[in-house]
């Protein structure tokens, strides 16, 4: 009974290694699970998590200082939150006050940012090191790598300035073509799908070792961008049910679930964009699913 189990599964091995888009694709998979990118996607998701209420409330309260009452306020803030389905709401109702009533907050969200933030961008310039297996002693410094996690930042900052733009963009494409069209549906998944090439790419070239040429990352880039913003489009159907539900029992404990399963997504979709980079930048593949032959085995199928 087992042989003809081990001639199914060699012989579905080897087809996969003969087709580019399987060898590429399980080459990937299984190059995932030999960094284990899980974990370091967990331990960004922790971080991810730390950094996001600091963040958030530095953006409140910077926004209310400098653009207070404004329509430009509002669009930043609302870019922001919509990088959170479902659960932007929720955040906004336990940020806003917190924010509008306590001067303390800019010293709180600094403090809290520097931690959080820090620690996301640094854990990523550590998973980039990893699934570029650079050797130890080119790993970063303190003062490098937080320079370049403020470069991080920045980009995402730059970012939520972008999806505002874009959001204005749909917004008058909606009054141009009418509410009822598709038209103005396809220029919001048009607009968030080029601000989402823009952060990955910058993102990626950050992290990426140099010099790098910019084709390299053009790959995980495409993946990045276009699976991000689906999800974006998918986002009510991925968490809504669940959180509706989760909500009426764990109240704001169901922010926390949503915030955590949402950033875990993004962050092994962002390892999954860096791996296949360097799966075809190194050409590592095709790759065995499961595992390498025994020299009989070998000896077998000549």
């Amino acid at each position: 009974m087992l042989q003809p189990l081990r001639r199914a599964t060699r012989a579905f091995d080897e087809w996969q290694r003969r087709h580019r888009v399987t060898g590429i694709l399980f080459g990937v998979t299984k190059r995932y699970g030999d960094d284990k990118a899980g974990q370091l996607a967990a331990l960004t998701t922790f971080y991810g998590f730390l950094s996001v209420f600091p963040l958030l409330l530095l953006l409140l309260t910077f926004a209310g200082l400098f653009l207070k009452d404004s329509k430009l306020q509002n669009d930043i803030v609302n870019s922001a939150l919509s990088q959170f389905p479902v659960v932007g709401d929720k955040i906004r109702e336990n940020l806003h006050a917190i924010a509008k009533t306590n001067p303390f907050a800019i010293v709180a969200s600094l403090l809290g940012l520097t931690w959080g933030a820090l620690g996301v961008t640094s854990s990523l310039q550590n998973a980039s090191h990893r699934i570029w297996r650079l050797p130890e002693e080119q790993s970063p410094g303190l003062w490098p790598r937080t320079w370049k996690g403020l470069q991080i930042l920045a980009t995402l900052g730059f970012v939520v300035v972008l999806s505002t733009v874009a959001a204005g963009m749909s917004t008058i494409g909606t009054e141009y073509f009418g509410g009822s069209s598709l038209a103005p549906r396809l220029l919001v998944l048009g607009g968030a799908l080029l601000v989402n090439v823009f952060g990955y790419f910058v993102a990626l070239w950050l992290l990426a070792p140099k010099p790098v040429a910019a084709r390299i990352l053009l790959p995980g880039t495409a993946l990045g961008a276009v699976g991000w913003t689906i999800l974006q489009a998918l986002s009510g159907y991925l968490i809504g049910h669940q959180f509706h539900h989760a909500s009426q029992i764990y109240g704001f404990f169901a922010v926390v679930l949503g915030m955590t399963f949402w950033i875990n997504l993004g962050a092994q979709l962002f390892l999954y964009a860096n791996e296949l980079n360097v799966v075809l930048a190194r050409h590592e593949w095709p790759r065995y699913v499961f595992g390498e032959p025994s020299s009989d085995e070998r000896d077998a199928t000549i």
